[in-house]
């Protein structure tokens, strides 16, 4: 944060108020660290495990679409929407259109997916601000607690902002994560539940 040169005059005017007004701040900054803190570890920690994400999303024309995307890894994701179906991995990515097979799409389609991919804690955290503790919620009947934060990214080019929710439960994991967003001209509504599971496993598709 930069400060304006101020004369003495006004310095000694405000001298009884700037004290307790940076102590504000301080809490402020303090308040949203611990609220980073609590995200981005949970956040890290759904990356580093075997998890998959039920995806409903509607934009600002009612149109509703839905999807699924199972992650053994970073690197190995099995995505199935409504028209298509996509799995990538080192080895390859593979898609499956309609009534169509499997087919290796071209080197840029295959960027392309790779750019969807979700990114790490510290590259979400560099594009998040106002981060908010916004107290203790449930989730599935069970305790947990409500997080918000605001995101602007790139994503093939274009600006993608958004408002997000997060709920994070008593292991610390993100469990679900409500968005809304602008892109391109279009805002959406997403709602996002994730669940853990160690039996994930994703490989090279048959047929």
């Amino acid at each position: 944060m930069s400060y304006r040169p101020l004369s003495s005059a006004i310095l000694a005017a405000c001298f009884a108020i700037v004290p307790p007004l940076l102590h504000a701040e301080d809490a402020q900054d303090a308040a949203e660290r611990k609220a980073a803190g609590a995200v981005f570890t949970a956040y890290n920690k759904m990356l580093e495990s075997k998890f998959a994400v039920d995806v409903h999303t509607t934009d600002d024309k009612g149109n509703k679409t839905q999807a699924l995307a199972e992650y053994e890894s970073l690197s190995r994701i099995h995505v199935k929407t409504e028209r298509m179906e996509v799995v990538t991995m080192p080895e390859g990515t593979w898609v499956k259109a309609g009534e169509a097979g499997w087919a290796q799409p071209p080197t840029e389609m295959a960027a392309m997916v790779k750019q969807f991919v979700p990114k790490s804690a510290a590259e979400l955290q560099a594009s998040s601000k106002n981060i908010k503790d916004e107290g203790a919620t449930t989730f599935e009947g069970q305790p947990a607690h409500l997080y918000s934060y605001d995101t602007e990214l790139q994503v093939m080019g274009a600006d993608v902002k958004s408002h997000n929710k997060v709920i994070i439960n008593q292991a610390g994991q993100l469990v679900r994560s409500e968005s809304d967003g602008e892109a391109m001209g279009i805002k959406s509504h997403s709602v996002q539940d994730i669940r853990y599971d160690d039996k994930i496993k994703v490989a090279p598709p048959q047929g």
